[in-house]
């Protein structure tokens, strides 16, 4: 009865911790519209919906300290409308390479395009538009990271979302949300 009762506990123990890890960062919410949809949004072969599931867990992850720099106390909202992954599945690669992302000099570019929106703990918003990031030359913008690094998956889409924020503005997003 005993050894029944550690493994339902540790069952349990480990299940609330995956879930903790897995979840979303507290200032930084993705979401998607159609991911079905999308142009290119399959993550290592992956269907949709899962690919936007490691999207959303990985960029929410890696934008939320960021965030908190920048806007202490406050939230970013991310409704992406179209994702176009960096790099290109080779179809002419052996068997097993077939989910394997190819990055060369003519591959087409990344593309991200989202609405955005800031809130304070009070729910105000702060900023808000649309933004579409458009990045022909990601393999050269980021060459002093190591190719470690850069062999990441999603490096190429959390370091372009990392730029942009890191530019963003309250003041110039409350201009271009007026106009």
């Amino acid at each position: 009865m005993k050894n029944l009762f550690c493994s339902l506990f540790l069952a349990l123990i480990s299940l609330g911790l995956r879930a903790a890890i897995s979840a979303e960062p507290g200032n930084v919410h993705v979401n998607f519209v159609k991911p079905e949809n999308f142009t290119d949004f399959r993550i290592q072969g992956r269907q949709e919906n899962v690919s936007a599931e490691i999207f959303r867990d990985q960029v929410s992850a890696y934008l939320s300290p960021l965030v908190a720099k920048r806007f202490p106390g406050d939230s970013l909202n991310l409704r992406f409308t179209d994702i176009d992954l960096a790099g290109r599945i080779d179809l002419s690669r052996p068997r097993q390479f077939t989910n394997t992302r190819i990055d060369r000099n003519v591959a087409s570019p990344l593309r991200m395009y989202f609405d955005y929106t800031l809130t304070d703990p009070s729910g105000k918003i702060l900023a808000r538009g649309s933004k579409n990031l458009v990045d022909p030359d990601y393999l050269y913008r980021y060459i002093y990271y190591s190719s470690r690094a850069r062999s990441a998956t999603l490096f190429y889409e959390k370091a372009t979302l990392y730029r942009w924020i890191d530019t963003l503005s309250v003041s110039e997003a409350k201009l271009s949300a007026a106009k």
